[in-house]
């Protein structure tokens, strides 16, 4: 299990940060070669990202990595959004200051990624920082329902941020309100910003993505 965990932990991070395109085949032989391992823990490593939506695997055809289209960015925005929403009316009743502290934390080094313009680190922090809500919820089935979902929405901002235009104020103001709200308990703003927080990522990659 270890074994294959690894190599799972391995393929994913080479997808998330764009070393392995959209559309790239992902051979087996040629994996278990580079990584020396057999192709046992390959093949269930590929197995396990498929479960995430990072691989797909046609009938009769190679594994590849996923490529989103449209619809796939909508069911990513539309389940993200009713699973973070509840997750939130939680965590605004169980925050701690630890749990405020680690957003903090995050909060800055994102703001440090952006003004680097490293992306892809930026995106993997960005997801990092909404982690923290899940945990503060104290829900152990959502936690589990977005950790099933949570390699898709990294995927999700690394196409954002690299085909998107995002802004400081993105990054940094509506994460920071998103903070401010939860350690004021105050829930009907979080919710408000949640909403239009996951909304505006959303449009802005739908509409980078569709050719006039």
């Amino acid at each position: 299990m270890a074994l294959r965990d690894g190599v799972v932990d391995k393929l994913r991070e080479s997808i998330l940060r764009g070393d392995r395109a959209p559309g790239d085949v992902l051979a087996e032989t040629e994996i278990a070669a580079r990584l020396g391992v057999s192709r046992g823990p390959v093949r269930e490593a590929l197995a396990v990202l498929e479960r995430e939506g990072l691989v797909v695997s046609p009938p009769n055809r190679r594994a590849r990595v996923v490529e989103l289209g449209l619809r796939d960015i909508e069911e990513i925005y539309s389940m993200r959004r009713s699973l973070e929403q509840l997750a939130a009316q939680r965590a605004v009743r169980n925050i701690t200051d630890g749990d405020l502290s680690g957003m903090r934390a995050t909060l800055r080094d994102m703001a440090a990624a952006f003004d680097r313009r490293d992306l892809v680190e930026l995106s993997l922090l960005d997801v990092a920082f909404h982690d923290h809500i899940y945990v503060a919820s104290k829900h152990r089935r959502l936690q589990r329902a977005w950790a099933d979902l949570r390699s898709q929405v990294v995927l999700f901002l690394v196409h954002r941020n690299t085909n998107a235009l995002t802004s400081r104020e993105v990054v940094v103001g509506e994460h920071g309100a998103i903070v401010d709200a939860l350690a004021n308990g105050d829930a009907d703003r979080l919710t408000r910003l949640i909403e239009d927080h996951l909304l505006g990522a959303y449009e802005r990659l739908r509409d980078s993505m569709i050719v006039p």
